[in-house]
């Protein structure tokens, strides 16, 4: 995956969790995997997850809702 693309997504997702929640709280995370979940397309979400498992860096928040979306995405439901 090209750098570039995955460090805009980065800062994508973190300016979201910030612009959602500030903190780092489940209700903060919750509407981050939300918000990615709905606006983001399905090979984005990929990307960004396998960045963060390869031990890519991302805030607090994103990393609890790159975890909600993982797991929705194996379960084959979306993250609400």
């Amino acid at each position: 995956m090209a750098t570039r693309q995955i460090e805009h997504l980065v800062k994508m997702a973190n300016q979201i969790a910030r612009n959602l929640g500030a903190g780092y709280d489940s209700a903060a995370a919750a509407k981050t995997a939300q918000h990615i979940n709905r606006f983001w397309t399905q090979a984005m979400r990929r990307q960004l997850v396998a960045y963060w498992r390869s031990g890519g860096t991302v805030e607090p928040v994103v990393a609890a809702s790159l975890e909600t979306l993982e797991k929705s995405e194996h379960s084959g439901s979306e993250a609400r």
